[in-house]
């Protein structure tokens, strides 16, 4: 085994991110508690929402899994819990039957609007910490980064 060089793998890209989405995943999960939701769900929430800010009538699993660039079997566990507490709903595509839409229901809006503080709060964190001008070049890399990997 000494063809492996632990410094190397030390400087894995994948790995720091993964460590460092971990810890502000935390900041915001814990900025939500609450509301009673993940930064994941809030995420789920805000993309669903914007979809109907945009007249879109909701989103096919597949496309919304594309948007957040999740696995759709995924998404599908991840909005369960949403459904449960009547915050999302689903419905057939009246183009596609075979196809589902998913929408944000009115007690979605709610929720979403209470949490929108806290989730201000935990940005506003994040840029006294990392700093603004970090911050918005940490977004625009990886906004680059899922563009360029993009399936």
């Amino acid at each position: 085994m000494s063809d492996i060089d632990i410094r190397e793998i030390a400087d894995c890209t994948c790995a720091g991110l993964r460590r460092a989405t971990r810890r502000i995943t935390q900041l915001y999960d814990h900025a939500l508690v609450p509301v009673g939701l993940t930064a994941n769900q809030f995420s789920l929430l805000s993309h669903l929402y914007g979809a109907e800010m945009m007249k879109v009538g909701g989103l096919s699993i597949k496309l919304l899994a594309d948007r957040l660039g999740m696995d759709p079997s995924t998404l599908t566990r991840n909005l369960k819990p949403l459904a449960i507490k009547g915050l999302v709903a689903d419905h057939a595509d009246p183009k596609d039957g075979r196809a589902r839409l998913v929408t944000i229901t009115a007690r979605g809006h709610s929720k979403l609007k209470e949490a929108v503080p806290h989730w201000r709060g935990a940005q506003s964190e994040l840029n006294e910490k990392l700093g603004a001008g970090a911050t918005k070049q940490l977004r625009n890399l990886l906004d680059a980064s899922f563009a360029i990997f993009e399936t």
